[in-house]
This record gives structure tokens, sequence and C-alpha cells, in this order.
């Protein structure tokens, strides 16, 4: 069976679900509050598992009540945590996430906790018999370490970037599965057209797989030379949070199937497309089945 393990951010979210986005300094009405796990990494292990892959989670996470929380979360969904550490002392990552239904968008305030960025957090032995490591970005100095374990092992390691964290530039050289968002990918490059940025990224990091992601516009893949365009699909969005945590573990799932690029983002944008239909990064019911039937 395929294996994935995940290290980056996990995250306990406060979704706030209201018909608009709250005026300053006014009280307003919340259509539903729902406690969740979220995280670009801890949301695409909990899509892979569901999707039928092995799944496990590395890495430290907070001795407290939002810290039992995200791990209990995982193992409901199947996610593998015996490698991850609890550091008793330390407060976990959590945020507070605004839904406004009137135009589908979420605004997140969020607090970072005090587990340290210390690859001896790591239990980096949970990667030997794993085929992909996915990371995110978040806690540079392990995840460089993770990748470059992996790299030593044979494993891929992927990348969600959608952050343009200070010093990334250090772990891309590492990263096989490199799926920036436009923005990140605009920004890092310093280019004005995807197509140029996705060529910049290839010429200086050559990833096994470029795929940048663009939001309801979809997004492009990179295949011999040439920025290909692929199409989100278009569906009555109630919750887009989590879509694009979604977009990655769907492709990754995917990949490990052995499917090529185009189908890899095809699947993995039906999937998101599904994703946001439904409140709830991980709530809402999905396995390989539903998937394929997309």
């Amino acid at each position: 069976m395929k294996k994935v393990v995940g290290l980056g951010a996990c995250v306990l979210d406060t979704l706030i679900a209201c018909d608009s986005y709250p005026k300053e300094d006014k009280k307003q009405k919340a259509e539903s509050i729902l406690l969740a796990g979220g995280g670009p990494v801890g949301n695409a292990l909990v899509v892979i598992s569901k999707l039928g892959v092995k799944a496990d989670v590395i890495g430290g996470f907070g001795g407290d009540s939002a810290g039992k929380y995200l791990l209990d979360d995982f193992k409901k969904y199947g996610v593998g945590v015996k490698n991850a550490t609890v550091l008793k002392d330390a407060t976990s990552f959590t945020s507070y996430i605004v839904l406004a239904a009137d135009k589908a968008s979420r605004t997140c305030v969020f607090d970072r906790g005090s587990v340290l960025d210390e690859p001896s957090n790591l239990q980096l032995s949970a990667i030997d018999d794993a085929d992909v490591l996915h990371l995110d970005g978040n806690y540079l100095e392990s995840a460089i370490a993770a990748a470059k374990y992996a790299k030593g092992k044979g494993v891929k390691v992927s990348l969600d970037a959608g952050g343009l964290y200070a010093g990334i530039e250090r772990l891309l050289p590492y990263v096989d599965i490199l799926i920036p968002s436009a923005e990140f990918a605009l920004g890092l490059t310093q280019e004005t057209e995807i197509a140029a940025a996705m060529s910049a990224l290839n010429a200086k990091y050559a990833p096994q797989i470029l795929v940048v992601t663009d939001g309801s516009n979809g997004g492009y893949y990179w295949e011999n030379g040439t920025a290909v365009h692929y199409d989100s699909v278009k569906v009555k969005a109630v919750d887009t949070n989590g879509a694009g945590d979604t977009f990655h573990g769907a492709f990754i799932a995917a990949y490990c199937e052995g499917k090529n690029v185009k189908d890899c983002c095809v699947y993995a944008s039906k999937v998101a497309a599904y994703k946001c239909m439904h409140t709830g990064a991980r709530t809402y019911e999905l396995s390989k089945e539903i998937a394929d039937k997309l």
C-alpha cells in the first residue's frame, strides 16, 4: 500500500459562518460555529487517507487541549499519529476563520502557538517506507531536514507552496512535486505572467512535476517546456476553506495511483470543487469511490 508522510501546519480551526463579513465595531449573529482540524498539510493528509492511501503525520504538537483535539481528529480519519511528538508545555497552532456566504470568502486570524521549529521533534524513520513526503513550508528548518532525509531514502518530496515564507528558497532544491499558488510563483520569480514564472521555476529548481494553481481559473502544469492550462470545476461554493489543501491531497493520492500530471490535475480539481460544496475541510463525506465518480 502506498504511503504519504506529512509535516507542516496542523491547525485547530474555529469556523464562523456568517451571511456576510461583519462590519467593524458591530455585533453580528453567526449562522454556525464549527471546531475542526485544519492546516495545509493536515487537511491534505485527511484527504489522502479518505482516498485510500496510507497517511501519517510527523512533527511537534502542543500538549494542550488543542493539540489533543488535533491528534484525536487525525485518528478519526485514519491518519497515523504514532510518529508525532507531543510537547507537554507547548501550545498549538490555532485559527479563527470567518466564512462570508454572500461572497464565498474566508478571512483568517491565527496564533502559531509555541511549538518551536526544531528538527529534533521529528521522528524521521517514519519516512523510510513512504512514497511521498508532503510539506507546506511551515517549520522551515524541520521541513528542510525532513526533505534531505527523504531524498536520501529515495522518497519523493511534495510541496504545497502557498505562502512566500522567509527562506523558502532553501527548501525548493529538494522538492520533486512543486505545486505553488499563482501568487507564490509570481512573487518568488518576480515575473508578471504565470507561464514565465513556471519557466523560471523549472529552470532554477527542475522539479519532476510543476503545477501552478490559480483558484477559480484552474491552473497550469509544465509539460515539454510549455505551461498547459487546466480548468477548474464550476460549482456553487458554500465554503472554500481548505480547497487548496484538498487539491494537494487529491493530487498526491492520484500520483500514488500512477496517474500522469494532467490526470492528477483534473482529478484534484474535481475533488477540490466537491469539497467547496460542503462546509468544513474534513467533516464532509469523501471516499475513493465518490471521487472516482466526480
